[in-house]
């Protein structure tokens, strides 16, 4: 191309595109389509701003990116170059990297497809691409301005004076850039600048400006220089385990439910900065017995699944300090009573767009402050997007090769994850059941926007099991919901699983009590489940513990305490201090306190006392579980369908619409009234509210009192006109 040939522009181009063409690029751009562009200059303008930008350049590949980076190094930005060029330069960079011609013909016009990339035979960036990348971005492998390996530049580097060197880093520091007037080819050869040109560790610019090449200042800086991973790691991975995945994901469940029960009884206060502090965490974690490394991941994906949240419950507990609490939601209830695949399926669709990172709980933040389960400081707002890419990745190769995949697949992105969380959502997914030796079935689904509860295919729940003569039950499946709630209640888990062991201990039975269980309904639950008969030894264990169970008896009075044992009383009553109790008779005495707290108070102090309404039945007087207000589900973004998309394509034709109809010379007014009875298309040029002269091809539907009603053929829309803004009438040929 000659130098004094016009530049081509992103806006001409595409004037040139099919309208297919156009299709694919607002489909590569959404955000570029609403509000529909007016003209072709319109979404040219929209297609070179930075933000726009910024989303293409993350959905390239590294293939692609390097050859936007080749187009940028041949000059792309400021002047035409060709696909040959492109070739050639790659060709170089790569050596014996380099991916077959068709491969790089698919990058180019995918690039194309993006807007980044313009032009057919003379290709160009459009503006603002290349400084959407990050500062000092650089994929292909470097080559200094003479040709210089990256060994000889550190060998011509260690060999500088302290005065060449401390030049060189401030160069660096400066941004690579900078004004001398010894940068002229008859400087004085004697000082540091030109002898730096000399040696090709500067490069001159012009007469007064030099740069600091890519290699030079990478060596300056001790940064390593990775390969680039221009080809696609070829395909390792094989479909995941459904069961083992079912079978982890099933145990998350679990302890979730756990986790809602503790909170619903016990509502978690917050710090002020609305997070968990470290006593309550380490309450929580004893009390499930879970480490504090999976507490926080519970807590997160609870939060996430809108299970639990941050508030102030109803109830408010009695001890309330006016502060937030972290309890169920609303959702909770339904969440429990819901079947398995639906408990997993919603837990999984939580953990896909939690963005707490509970991996970072007792790291230090930027103020060197330790960072608390569910603190805004846990919160990376990039963890949804990195999960999907990492899962995505694993789909296609082993976990051996991750890096490597999301090196050439999502290179911008990758850039920026840190090693330690990509470890820790690997971990994440394994746990909880989306990655199981490869992708399962439920994690496919998420990598697909899909529901992940059609496709989890949980156990039956089971209603039968085996209790054993040494107070061991053993469940051979997951249990009904009823079920889980009584077995959780009256024994304690030995041994996790889709099949799972629980355990009948003196605490466990006097839990079931406490909660107002009586020992009948103990028994009639064990003996109606059991695929055996009972053992002896576990009808002993219950009759051995209810004798001891229950000696004092409450009642609401405001509130009584009554026991057959008049010296066991008495000791009570001196415990019941803090509640004042006193005692009216050998085997009664009575509280100004309600019958909760006292027996609360009882109960820290060694007693086994046991509720009881006015005809001596026994009462569960537990508290109502907290509530906290779900929160308000997101407003759904409407995705980019094909309708939208054409309404655009037509849209933005309107001037070419324009230019090839005629410019009727009859009156504005007889024009439109004739184009309403013959129901025929025109463009109408008219002046906005904003004095911005526009076209559009409209229909007209009624021309009245000065004002024409025409239906948008681009949106559908209806719109009123004012006769005295319209300028022209174009009628369609």
């Amino acid at each position: 191309m000659k130098k004094d040939s016009p530049i081509p522009t992103l806006k001409g181009w595409l004037d040139t595109q099919s309208d297919d063409q156009l299709s694919t690029i607002l489909r590569n751009r959404p955000d570029t389509v609403l509000p529909l562009p007016p003209n072709l200059a319109s979404l040219a303008a929209r297609l070179q701003l930075r933000a726009s930008a910024i989303r293409a350049v993350l959905k390239l590949n590294a293939l692609e990116l390097g050859v936007l980076e080749a187009v940028a190094n041949l000059g792309g930005e400021l002047h035409p170059v060709t696909a040959p060029e492109v070739v050639e330069y790659l060709h170089v960079a790569l050596a014996e990297d380099l991916p077959a011609q068709d491969t790089i013909d698919a990058a180019l016009a995918t690039l194309k497809n993006f807007a980044l990339v313009y032009g057919d035979d003379q290709l160009m960036i459009a503006q603002e691409t290349m400084p959407a990348l990050p500062v000092h971005w650089r994929l292909l492998p470097e080559v200094s301005d003479r040709g210089q390996s990256e060994e000889q530049v550190r060998e011509s580097v260690d060999k500088l004076s302290d005065r060449h060197r401390k030049l060189l880093h401030t160069l660096a520091a400066s941004g690579g850039f900078g004004l001398t007037r010894d940068a002229a080819p008859d400087a004085d050869p004697s000082r540091p600048i030109p002898q730096l040109l000399a040696s090709g560790l500067l490069a001159r610019v012009d007469e007064q400006t030099v740069r600091l090449p890519a290699m030079v200042r990478r060596v300056i800086e001790g940064r390593e220089q990775l390969p680039a991973q221009v080809r696609p790691i070829p395909r390792t991975a094989a479909p995941g385990s459904n069961d083992g995945g079912i079978a982890a994901g099933l145990e998350v469940v679990r302890h979730m439910r756990l986790l809602i029960d503790a909170v619903s009884h016990v509502p978690a206060p917050t710090l002020k900065v609305g997070a968990l502090g470290v006593r309550v965490v380490t309450r929580l974690s004893k009390e499930l017995d879970l480490d504090e490394t999976e507490l926080a991941r519970l807590l997160s994906l609870g939060m996430a699944s809108g299970l639990i949240r941050k508030g102030v419950p109803d109830p408010l507990p009695m001890d309330d300090d006016g502060g937030d609490y972290v309890a169920p939601t609303p959702l909770a209830d339904e969440w429990m009573e819901s079947d398995l695949a639906h408990q997993l399926g919603t837990l999984m669709s939580g953990w896909w767009k939690q963005t707490y990172a509970p991996w970072l709980v007792g790291q230090a933040d930027d103020k060197d402050k330790p960072i608390h389960v569910l603190s805004k400081t846990s919160i990376i707002d990039s963890l949804p997007d990195a999960r999907a890419k990492i899962l995505s990745s694993l789909s296609r190769v082993l976990v051996d090769n991750l890096h490597a995949d999301l090196a050439f697949h999502y290179p911008l992105a990758a850039s920026r994850m840190n090693p330690d969380t990509i470890t820790q959502l690997v971990q994440e997914a394994q746990w909880i059941g989306a990655y199981s030796q490869g992708v399962t079935a439920a994690g496919q689904a998420l990598i697909d926007g899909e529901n992940p509860t059609e496709v989890i295919k949980a156990p039956a729940p089971v209603e039968n099991f085996i209790v054993q003569g040494d107070f061991t039950i053993m469940v051979p499946g997951p249990l009904t919901p009823a079920m889980q709630k009584t077995m959780d209640s009256i024994a304690s888990l030995e041994s996790p699983g889709l099949a799972s062991v629980y355990r009948l201990s003196e605490k466990s039975i006097r839990h079931a009590l406490d909660l107002g269980l009586t020992t009948p309904e103990i028994l009639e639950f064990l003996k109606k489940h059991s695929m055996t008969d009972l053992p002896q030894s576990v009808g002993y264990l219950l009759s051995d513990i209810a004798r001891k169970h229950g000696t004092l008896r409450g009642g609401p009075a405001l509130s009584y305490i009554r026991s057959d044992d008049p010296a066991l009383l008495h000791s009570a009553v001196e415990a019941g201090a803090d509640v004042a109790l006193r005692q009216i008779a050998p085997t009664v005495a009575i509280a100004q306190a309600p019958l909760l707290q006292v027996i609360t108070v009882l109960r820290a102090a060694g007693f086994q006392p046991v509720a009881e309404d006015g005809e001596g039945a026994s009462l569960n007087i537990s508290p109502s579980p907290a509530r906290v207000p779900a929160a308000s589900p997101p407003p759904v973004v409407p995705a980019l369908d094909e309708s939208r998309v054409q309404a655009a394509v037509k849209a933005i034709r309107r001037e070419n619409s324009a230019s090839q109809g005629t410019v009727s010379t009859q009156p504005t007014l007889s024009v439109l009234q004739a184009a309403v009875r013959g129901q025929r298309t025109v463009t109408l040029g008219f002046v906005d509210k904003q004095g911005v002269a526009v076209h559009r091809v409209v229909k007209p539907l009624t021309v009245n009192a000065g004002q024409v009603d025409a239906v948008d053929e681009a949106t559908g829309a209806v719109h009123r006109f004012m006769l005295h803004r319209i300028t022209e009438v174009i009628v369609d040929n």
